[in-house]
Order: C-alpha cells, then structure tokens, then sequence
C-alpha cells in the first residue's frame, strides 16, 4: 500500500476547496513532485485529456484535467468541464529534461506510448491524447436527458433534474450524483460530479461523446480496466415520477480510501462511553476456543449513514480465525446502532465547502468470549 501524498499547505485555504479549483491544484501538484522520461517534442505535442492518477496499484481517482502542449511551446493545464481558470505558461524539451514553466523534470519518467501520457511514478497521472470530435451539445443533450443507457460495464440514468444513477450490471450497485454536458473544443463531455446530497466534490471518470443516435450513443472513457470506446444501448425513457437513488452504502467523497482517514474508536475521548456501551449491550458468548482479537471496520459517511462492515479474526497464535457468529453478531448490531450513528463520531463538513467520510475501526482483545481489553 502506497503512503498517502502529502497536502500543500496553499491548497488547504478554503477557497481553493471548491471541487473544480482543487483538481486543478492538486494535478499542479502532482506534476511539480513528479519526474518525467525523455520524450520527443512531437511526442509530446497536443491536447491530453485527465484519465485518473493511480493513488495504489488498485485505486484510481478520476482526473477531470487537461493538459495542452502546443507547438509554439505554449503550455495549459485546466479542467475539462471549464470550473476553473487554466493556468497558462510555455514549455520546452531542454536536453534529455521536461520544463513546463519554471518547473524542470528529470528524465525517463514520462512515458507516452499507445496514446496515453503518463506522467511520474509515486502517484502517476494518467491523460489519453484527445481527438476533436464535433457534436452539437444541444441536440446531444435533447437525446441523453431522462434516459437510461447501458454498456457492458455500465448503466448511466441520466434524470431530467440534473441528477444522475450510475448502476453496475454485474453485482447492480447504484451510486448517485449529478450530472451536465460540457462542450471542449467542439467536443461534448458527459460529467458526472458530487454525490447523492449535493452537486459538489469529486469527479467520475470523464466520457467523451462521440456519436449519437436514437437508440445508441458511443462514447471515449475508462471503463474500469482502459481506456475505450464504449456503446451504450439505450434502455428506455424514465418516468417524470423516478429520482436518482443509491443501492447500497455510498460515501460522499468519489475518490475514497479508508486507510487515508481512520478512526480508532479506542483513541477518541468517549473512552468511558464506550466501555459502557460494550457492557449494557454485550453478553458473553463462553466458549473456550472464541480467544484473539476481533477487528471491525466500517465507513460513516458525510451524513452520518454507515456501511462497507468488515470483521476480521485471529487467535492468540495470531492466524487468521472466523469467531462464533453469536460474538460477532452482538458486536456488528452495537457497531450499527449505537456507535456509527452517535457522538462518537463526528461525519460531516471539513471545510464550508467540502464533506468527507470517515473510516472507523474497533479491535477487541477476547478470551473465553469475554472482551478483555479494547486495543489501541
């Protein structure tokens, strides 16, 4: 598991919070601590479109930005969508080394190959080289509005009141957010932002309309393992009646990840509380082979809902150990009821303009079924 990437200070003032502004920022970021490989200039040379940055080997967060690298050593980096002021200098190939204003990037970490740029190595930033493909955004809008259209790897409603359902057809988790089309170059961009309580904070993937038609609409994104050419059939009109709901526990924040914010309930100040909580509501379970520690892991969200349950075991000779579901049970219904939803915890705004989630964790030292001590 990679570290966590350090916050700038300059980035933490709230009014660079605002969802636009900071996915500019933290891609400056990113680019500014990363390194780059000897590319030629033609190579280099274009539009690219964000994809996402690659924050560990199996979690990516979507990348809204762009990045413009003209032939007249013009250099801009912006968003897609237009949120914020594109920041505008000029760039040069200098030996085997990349400069983008004053920042000089070392060699052989940028890499282009099949289309797709990819900038660093810690937390490298993925964009694909974009093609220009003219669409009329208002008669694009007039065919996508209060429809469901579905791919293989995805089912996008798309509400008449900005709101938008994104549902997997495999395991038909819904998540909920909003959506606008936004116009780049003659291009039209399908963006999908915020969550199931508000229109602002993190970006889904970016898809690139390309071609569409009453019953098909094709569209250039990342489908989950690429990024591809997909066609989305469309299903059937929704109803004046239907609203966008998740299935399934939804955090707040697109781009999370539970190790980044933890919560140990051991280490909050309700220490007292909790040793009460644990003796009115848990009856022990004395079986002599239920001894070891107990983890249960959990997600509270900006609103207070929590989800994503995980309980893991290991005995006193620290394998791996499945306790008795009478035990886990009691815990898991306390973890519900009465520790997710109170003031143990405090889900809510960060910052007057930004929400966020909090991973939460409780691991319990048992012998004989009895909690014996609770671990820091």
């Amino acid at each position: 598991m990679k570290n966590r990437p350090h916050t700038v200070h300059p980035f933490q003032s709230a009014r660079w919070l605002r969802a636009g502004r900071w996915c500019l920022y933290f891609s400056l970021f990113i680019l500014h601590s990363s390194l780059t490989k000897g590319q030629t200039r033609e190579q280099l040379t274009g539009t690219w479109i964000g994809v996402h940055t690659e924050l560990d080997t199996n979690f990516n967060c979507p990348l809204p930005t762009y990045i413009r690298l003209s032939a007249d050593s013009s250099y801009q980096l912006g968003m897609v969508d237009g949120s914020a002021n594109a920041k505008k200098s000029t760039w040069a190939i200098e030996g085997d080394r990349v400069r983008l204003d004053t920042i000089h990037f070392a060699p052989r970490l940028v890499n282009v190959q099949d289309n797709l740029l990819r900038i660093g190595t810690t937390f490298p930033m993925v964009f694909r080289r974009f093609s220009d493909v003219a669409l009329d955004s208002a008669s694009t809008y007039r065919q996508l509005n209060g429809r469901i259209w579905q791919s293989d790897n995805l089912t996008v409603y798309l509400y008449a009141n900005g709101q938008v359902s994104l549902e997997n057809p495999i395991t038909r988790q819904r998540t909920a957010h909003f959506w606008r089309l936004a116009t780049f170059g003659k291009s039209v961009f399908l963006v999908v932002s915020g969550n199931q309580y508000n229109r602002e904070g993190g970006y889904k993937p970016l898809w690139q309309i390309t071609n569409v038609r009453p019953n098909q609409m094709q569209a250039i994104g990342w489908n989950g393992c690429a990024v591809a050419m997909e066609t989305f059939r469309l299903v059937r009109n929704l109803s004046p009646n239907e609203t966008s709901q998740a299935i399934g526990f939804q955090t707040c924040s697109a781009c999370f990840q539970p190790l980044w914010q933890t919560t140990r309930l051991s280490q909050t100040a309700r220490q007292y509380e909790l040793n009460q909580l644990l003796t009115t509501y848990y009856q022990p379970v004395s079986q002599k082979e239920q001894s070891g520690l107990l983890t249960i892991k959990f997600v509270v969200n900006c609103a207070g809902q929590s989800g994503l349950f995980e309980v893991k075991g290991v005995g006193e000779d620290y394998c791996p150990k499945v306790f008795d579901s009478q035990l886990t049970t009691q815990l898991l219904t306390l973890c519900r009821n009465h520790l997710a939803v109170n003031s143990f915890l405090h889900p809510g705004k960060a910052s007057a303009e930004q929400t966020y989630d909090t991973a939460v964790s409780l691991t319990l030292r048992l012998k004989d079924g009895q909690i014996t001590d609770i671990l820091p």
